[in-house]
């Protein structure tokens, strides 16, 4: 949580904590989870909805706590105090887990890292029981509004624009290349019935500080590294000074909460 946060204001952090609680709140609350299921939370991360999961699933259940870090899962092992967790190394693509050993998959954010998103919803088909649930949230990062959109960068927003057009073009990036219709026809096609989509329109207000050197996540870049390696100096401290000449800017993220059925 400290590197999430980092550089952001108290404001910022209390807006951020309290949107994490509603994804993670609505995600569990979407699988319909019952007292003594097994329910697997597929990339775990610090823990934030498998530690929660615990109290759904109550003494005489398990959570089974996944994710491709040793690191992060060895943390949630530090910090969490339930003896019904387990502790599995993997991917969404790659289970570790018997088929139809799990009454509910759980994912939050977890998609948008997989590039054979067919492959984990096959997965997570694959270790449900009949019955079992999915339930997942995932940001619909491929129509975000656009920075070009939200400032006026004037002589140099044909830059800015056909950065933009490059970077949300490129197919091979798992965090741009999908929309919501693409995950429900991944889910169609792996067997799930009853899926049930709730689009939103997350909106808000950003520094100009935290738009250029926020991480959207681990391994990408911020803005303004991008920036400095594509235009030129002179270039990057003009779009700089406009960006900062707003107190805020405008946000625009469409996400997606994701449930659906194991026949």
């Amino acid at each position: 949580m400290r590197t999430r946060f980092a550089g952001h204001s108290d404001e910022e952090i209390a807006e951020g904590l309290a949107e994490l609680a509603e994804f993670r709140d609505t995600v569990l609350a979407r699988a319909r989870i019952t007292r003594g299921e097994t329910v697997a939370d597929v990339g775990t991360g610090t823990g934030l909805i498998a530690i929660a999961a615990v109290e759904r699933v109550g003494p005489d259940g398990t959570v089974v706590a996944i994710d491709i870090s040793a690191d992060c899962l060895e943390e949630v092992r530090r910090i969490a105090t339930a003896p019904n967790i387990v502790y599995l190394i993997g991917t969404a693509e790659v289970l570790p887990l018997p088929n139809e050993s799990i009454d509910a998959v759980l994912t939050r954010s977890v998609l948008i890292y997989v590039s054979e998103k067919d492959e984990a919803a096959s997965e997570f088909f694959r270790v449900l029981r009949p019955g079992g649930r999915v339930s997942l949230f995932e940001p619909i990062n491929s129509r975000n509004l656009r920075l070009s959109e939200a400032v006026d960068f004037g002589e140099l927003a044909s830059l800015v624009a056909e950065w933009e057009r490059e970077t949300y073009s490129r197919e091979d990036d798992p965090m741009l290349n999908f929309d919501e219709h693409d995950l429900v026809r991944c889910f169609e096609e792996a067997g799930f019935r009853d899926i049930d989509l709730d689009l939103r329109s997350g909106e808000g207000e950003m520094s100009a500080d935290r738009m250029l050197n926020g991480v959207g996540a681990p391994g990408r870049k911020s803005i303004l590294e991008i920036w400095q390696g594509r235009f030129s100096p002179e270039e990057v401290d003009e779009l700089v000074r406009i960006l900062r000449s707003h107190n805020s800017i405008r946000r625009a993220w469409p996400q997606v909460y994701l449930s659906a059925v194991k026949p």
